[in-house]
């Protein structure tokens, strides 16, 4: 018993001296515990664990260190990755690509790498969508060529129908853009929208170079200050226009008419949609516009760079249009759209007749020395006619125009048709009381108008007028010599006019001899010819007398052609639609004032 009592007495001993010695070290050495050695084996753990084993020295060594350095990588890779980020949406480098001319689809990877050719781009906007438009190189003359507008407006077909695809859409989507005349593609991306976003590179600064007239489409009061869009004047420099429209006056076909036609069609579109007006006139194969008109008002606003003037789609902002583009920016549904549905040819034109009239009566103003002779013929015309008489003017088509009657395709109408037509319209206008005397056919007065000379010493049209003798088509020299009064009688050295008008012989002139074959083909061409100074004179001279011809059949009482050519449409419009719906304006080779189902197709 006193042994095992002695033994607690050591043990209680032992452990007092430990309590002692303890607390010693945590009273008078507290650095210890902020960083204590090894706990020993041997004795106890001076902090409580509740249970828990205490994690390894080396790592409650590192754990810090090792949580600053890979915050500090995050916040490396943030800064980076908002670096990126901020580079990315000013970027001129991007990745899109390309459809080329002979179909086949390339990656671009950076503005090195931009099609050096115009052509559609598809390219991913900032959303991450897939949107296309039709790239031109700043680099390129202004206008292009026919044949690449023409390209342009073909693939960019392609690639919209594709992206379209690729979002999603169905063939209801492409159907109902096919439809809607104003139908809007939400793919689309203009060219000014992909600058501002970096998508494409931005304009560069340069001189305006090209040359043409304009007209404004939404200021018709202002008065003209010249045909050349880089004359200089101390005006300040105007702003760019918002939309605008461009109408290139260059194509392979020979006639007048047509580019008439296409002009004024193309300036009623512009006033419908608001869009300012400009012409370009810089390779018309007549020369300069001013040759043959007043130039038109200037709009209030400047014209646009040439690489956002588009010829597709119809929503561009600023639109071209020509010749080579007319099959899409006219398609079906423009027709549809401007038409009155159901209503019978020709009720159902009346709205594309309005269009075509706006244009007329806002660029038809001839030049001071045409406007006064026109008037002085006119009036010539009339005095001479008795007052109870009409006056009628008849316009004769031939050379390579052929008529749309299936038995005088490969030939002419007849002149005796004419005639007739003339003498039915005479019956018409006439009052009730001559109508009764029978005479009004002998009181008529015919006027006539030719693209052939021997049509004017024909038999049957002994007793018509020539309607202006100002400028005369003349024929070989071994022909009948022509008034003495006549300004311009210009004899080429081609065989002459015989026939009519043929686009060799016009295409020839002042070269010596007819060219044939080949050369319509050649104005579509990526090169182009300038024509000489002789050729141009001689172009010009025949289109004024094209237009004094009209302007003189149109300013009688009536007025009949023939032929379904472009001047039986441009007649149609001087008559204006009352007119031609009041029988004034006949058109021999389909009856009194009827069109066909195709409506306008003189152009």
């Amino acid at each position: 018993m006193l042994a095992k009592a002695s033994a607690r007495r050591v043990s209680c001993s032992k452990s007092s001296i430990s309590s002692v010695t303890s607390d010693k070290i945590i009273r008078h050495n507290s650095s210890v515990l902020l960083d204590p050695p090894p706990p020993s084996p041997g004795l106890p753990s001076l902090l409580p664990h509740h249970g828990k084993k205490p994690p390894p020295y080396h790592l409650r060594q590192t754990s810090p260190y090792l949580l600053k350095v890979v915050s500090s990588i995050v916040t490396i890779a943030l800064l980076f990755w908002f670096v990126s980020i901020s580079k990315q949406s000013n970027r001129e480098s991007f990745n899109i690509s390309y459809i080329s001319y002979n179909g086949e689809r390339h990656e671009l990877l950076g503005d090195d790498y931009l099609p050096k050719e115009p052509m559609p781009v598809a390219l991913t906007d900032h959303h991450g969508r897939t949107r296309w438009t039709v790239y031109i190189p700043q680099d390129q003359d202004f206008p292009l060529a026919p044949s690449i507008y023409a390209d342009l407006c073909s693939q960019s077909e392609d690639l919209a129908a594709h992206v379209a695809s690729l979002a999603g859409h169905d063939r209801f989507h492409l159907h109902k853009h096919s439809t809607d005349y104003y139908h809007i593609d939400q793919h689309f991306m203009d060219i000014k929208e992909a600058e501002d976003h970096g998508l494409l590179p931005s304009r560069k600064p340069a001189p305006e170079t090209q040359s043409g007239t304009f007209a404004s489409s939404t200021i018709p009061n202002l008065t003209s200050t010249g045909d050349n869009l880089n004359t200089t004047t101390d005006v300040p420099p105007l702003r760019v226009c918002e939309r605008s429209l461009t109408y290139v006056l260059e194509s392979h076909h020979a006639g007048f008419g047509p580019a008439l036609l296409g002009l004024w069609l193309a300036y009623g579109l512009a006033r419908h949609e608001q869009r300012a007006f400009f012409i370009d006139d810089s390779h018309w194969a007549y020369g300069t516009y001013s040759t043959f008109f007043l130039p038109p008002p200037p709009p209030s606003c400047s014209p646009p760079p040439p690489h956002h003037r588009l010829p597709t789609p119809h929503s561009a902002p600023h639109l071209l249009v020509s010749a080579a583009t007319a099959p899409w920016t006219y398609p079906p549904s423009f027709t549809t759209h401007f038409s009155h549905r159901h209503a019978p040819p020709p009720l159902r034109h009346e709205p594309l007749f309005h269009l075509l009239r706006t244009g007329h009566d806002a660029l038809f103003h001839l030049p001071p020395q045409d406007a006064t002779y026109l008037t002085q013929r006119l009036s010539q015309l009339h005095a001479t006619t008795p007052a109870s008489a009409p006056l009628i003017g008849v316009h004769v088509r031939h050379g390579d125009h052929h008529p749309r009657q299936p038995q005088y395709r490969d030939s002419h109408l007849p002149l005796e048709k004419y005639a007739a037509a003339a003498r039915d319209m005479a019956t018409r206008l006439t009052s009730p009381a001559i109508n009764a005397s029978s005479s009004s056919a002998a009181a008529a007065r015919l006027v006539l108008a030719s693209d052939d000379p021997a049509v004017y010493s024909s038999p049957v049209f002994a007793a018509a007028l020539r309607a202006q003798d100002r400028i005369l088509l003349a024929g070989k020299p071994t022909s009948a010599p022509r008034p003495q009064e006549a300004i311009h009688r210009f004899v080429d050295e081609s065989p002459g006019w015989e026939g009519g008008f043929y686009k060799d012989v016009f295409w020839g002139l002042g070269s010596g001899a007819r060219r044939a074959g080949g050369r319509d083909q050649m104005r579509w061409g990526r090169e182009r010819e300038r024509p000489s100074e002789l050729a141009l004179q001689l172009r010009g001279l025949l289109g004024r007398s094209y237009l004094l011809d009209l302007a003189v059949l149109a300013g009688g009482d009536g007025v009949l052609c023939g032929g379904g050519s472009a001047a039986c449409g441009v007649l149609a419009l001087m008559a204006g639609w009352e007119g031609m719906r009041g029988g004034r304006w006949v058109d021999v080779d389909e009856g009194v004032g009827v069109w066909g189902e195709g409506g306008f197709g003189w152009w």
